[in-house]
């Protein structure tokens, strides 16, 4: 069985509602499982946050904590962060930066592998977000993971019919899924709930076809 691991750094649980729909409409998908996890905060340290952001992280506290061996231990991968700056967090970046571990650093007759075990499997990225700015740049932080990686990057394109609507003001790109958390009403809306849930059935799909490949 295809087995998904969706990750997620998250601070006032809008990033975390996401990874809750992505898993979802993973296992919308025949066959395929999906396991939450988050990234805490390194050394346990307080989240980074604003003024008069609430955060609510007893959301989430009951999902186990990712490891270094979660990225491998897949056979596809969605991660979430908090759009920090325009990149990811800092406790999404301190996360991956230690996956230098899981390099294959070669030796003089073998050139060096960055995660040889990572290589080729589909990986998808998502958000959140105050508002609407710098969402796909951080997206892109964590492709440009992906493709050091040697990752096959999952994008959302239009396949949610939300994403092209003028009408609406919701997060999600043809990157994907994105939550604007600091909007009146509630967040993240239905609308971006089911643009989060049509992207984990895409990546469900690939990964299907990816683990059942002719070895």
């Amino acid at each position: 069985m295809p087995k998904i691991n969706v990750i997620f750094h998250s601070v006032s649980g809008g990033t975390y509602r996401i990874a809750e729909e992505i898993a979802k409409g993973v296992e919308d998908i025949d066959t395929c499982t999906a396991t939450l996890l988050r990234v805490p905060e390194p050394g346990g340290a307080e989240p980074i946050t604003m003024p008069g952001l609430r955060v609510v992280h007893h959301q989430f506290e009951h999902v186990p904590e990712a490891k270094i061996q979660d990225l491998e231990d897949c056979d596809g991968l969605a991660l979430g962060t908090p759009v920090y700056w325009g990149g990811m967090s800092y406790a999404m970046k301190h996360y991956l930066d230690s996956a230098a571990v899981l390099w294959d650093l070669g030796s003089p007759d073998k050139p060096v592998q960055s995660a040889p075990n990572l290589a080729g499997k589909p990986a998808t990225a998502f958000t959140g977000g105050g508002s609407g700015l710098t969402h796909d740049p951080a997206i892109l932080d964590l492709w440009t993971v992906f493709g050091v990686f040697g990752m096959t990057i999952c994008s959302l394109g239009l396949a949610a019919p939300h994403i092209s609507d003028p009408t609406r003001a919701d997060g999600g790109s043809p990157l994907g899924a994105q939550v604007f958390s600091r909007r009146p009403g509630p967040h993240p809306s239905d609308i971006e709930l089911a643009i989060a849930k049509k992207q984990g059935q895409i990546l469900g799909e690939l990964t299907r076809a990816w683990a059942n490949r002719p070895k």
